[in-house]
């Protein structure tokens, strides 16, 4: 139980921290290495208290080591939401390391505490050498492997990240509360006290959960911004965290919008009425007809609300969508009018998608954003190759992307990655923000097209702005830098500093109870 309660904390750490922190391999390394060292400070302190305590003391800490992690896992999680968004203002690696600490540091020390009070105990018992520590470690890791499993396919995509945490401290609870009303203390006192204990701690981890609403609701009526968040609609699953919320200004000017939310990344922005009022869902439109103009089918990848791939149904286009996340599929269906009749929608990955492609198409939109950017194995020249494939001769690749506007080495492997596919690559955009590139194999020379839709102020000149600055990429500015392949991928890397500084904007203005989950 205690091994499986580890890994399954660790898995959710990472869940938890993510809209917050983002998913760069820098806040990887924090939890994984924040997780190890308080392991490693557990089986230490575990074993100190070992050597120093009886047998009937080690037993009494035994039991009382899972009720005092549930109660370290209730207050961490009550915490985090109040002390993750000050965090991440500061410095997000270092705001990683300390939120990894907030969230595992207790927990996991009590937990791996248990381990050497165990083989103690069991060493007094049966007078060996080892006291069953290979049996004990083997119980524990195999205990681990169920909890990655148990939380990957039951937890994440049935049970909030929040609600999830805390369902673990119950559980840890109620099994220690079990064991010690049948086993055989012979100190009544202490029987009755660790009884009490752990009944009180499952009382409290259960509250907690109950009352996970009206607490998210008094962290956001003390969070002052210029703009109400509320949530219509959320849905957990394997692939991220998707909240669709309503959003208003406090003062009653605009009209009021609906955003697609994804582990704290804004993906789409409507009206109440499904009217984007995303720039970069006009752009991709119009540079795939600017680029394409007799364009007969299209490939999306990536549904997100739905948007894109609404607009090319409506316009008469062959339409196929390819995405990872079912549940994806019903945030667009159940709240921004994505209706799949007519449409090819194939739920897989778009890499397996690219690799086995069954038709060729005219158009393949990219708009693959997870966590703070394009997946970095769907950037590799592996990848391109095999889009490529999926393309008529004179079709193109309208990708929607960020660039790094501090450093242009990871823009240019970016650029000569693609190029290993497509010898011809024009790119538009605006720097800190949504920057689109267009691959072909032949030489385009478009009749820029903006689709404008009726769309007014602020909106219409950013859309107007990208597409008509759509330019060529000369190779030369791409030439001394290596394309990067499956063999060799470090887009996770080379991006990071830009991923970190895009998450911590959105977790800037965005309210924690927006965040959490």
């Amino acid at each position: 139980m205690t091994g499986a309660v580890t890994l399954s904390l660790e898995v959710l750490a990472s869940r938890i921290m993510t809209p917050f922190f983002g998913v760069s391999l820098y806040i990887w390394a924090g939890i994984l290495s924040i997780t190890l060292v308080f392991l490693a400070v557990g089986y230490r302190l575990g074993g100190s208290i070992s050597e120093k305590k009886s047998q009937v003391s080690s037993e009494h800490l035994f039991l009382a080591t899972p009720i005092a992690s549930a109660v370290a896992i209730a207050i961490s999680s009550t915490l985090y939401p109040l002390v993750f968004p000050w965090l991440s203002q500061i410095n997000l690696i270092a705001g990683s390391f300390l939120g990894a600490t907030l969230l595992l540091a207790l927990p996991l020390i009590a937990l791996s505490a248990m381990n050497p009070l165990l083989i103690s105990m069991t060493r007094n018992i049966k007078k060996t050498g080892d006291g069953g520590a290979g049996r004990v470690f083997f119980i524990s890791t195999m205990g681990s492997v169920v909890g990655v499993l148990f939380t990957a396919f039951l937890f994440i995509p049935n049970v909030t990240n929040f609600r999830a945490i805390l369902v673990l401290g119950a559980l840890m609870g109620t099994v220690a509360t079990i064991y010690i009303f049948v086993s055989k203390i012979q100190k009544k006192t202490i029987r009755s006290r660790l009884l009490i204990a752990g009944i009180l701690t499952v009382a409290l981890c259960v509250s907690v959960i109950l009352a996970q609403d009206r607490y998210l609701k008094l962290i956001r009526s003390a969070y002052a911004d210029t703009a109400s968040f509320d949530v219509i609609a959320e849905y957990t699953s394997m692939f991220g965290n998707i909240k669709v919320a309503e959003v208003k200004r406090d003062d009653g000017s605009g009209v009021i919008e609906k955003y697609f939310i994804q582990d704290g990344l804004i993906q789409n922005r409507t009206t109440t009425d499904n009217t984007s009022v995303s720039m970069y869902t006009y752009v991709l439109e119009s540079l795939a007809h600017s680029y394409v103009p007799d364009a007969k089918d299209v490939v999306v990848l990536g549904l997100g609300a739905g948007i894109v791939p609404r607009h090319f149904k409506t316009e008469g286009l062959g339409v196929s969508v390819v995405e990872i996340n079912a549940s994806a599929l019903d945030a667009a269906q159940n709240n921004f009018a994505f209706d799949p009749t007519g449409i090819k929608v194939y739920l897989e990955d778009a890499r397996t998608f690219a690799r086995k492609c069954e038709q060729k198409y005219d158009l393949a939109i990219v708009d693959l954003f997870q966590g703070d950017n394009v997946p970095d194995y769907l950037m590799t020249r592996e990848f391109f190759g095999d889009l490529k494939k999926c393309l008529r001769s004179g079709g193109a690749v309208v990708m929607n992307t960020f660039f790094d506007s501090t450093d242009d080495e990871p823009n240019r492997r970016l650029l000569a990655t693609m190029a290993t596919a497509f010898s011809n690559l024009y790119v538009s955009g605006i720097d800190d923000g949504n920057i689109f590139v267009v691959a072909s194999a032949l030489a385009k020379s478009p009749k820029l097209t903006i689709e404008e839709n009726g769309l007014t102020g602020q909106l219409a000149n950013l859309v107007a702005f990208s597409v008509s600055g759509s330019r060529k990429v000369s190779p030369d500015f791409f030439k001394y830098s290596e394309p990067i392949s499956d063999d060799h991928n470090i887009f996770s890397l080379l991006f990071a500093d830009a991923n970190m500084a895009q998450r911590q904007y959105l977790a800037g203005i965005l309210p924690p109870h927006i965040l959490i989950n």
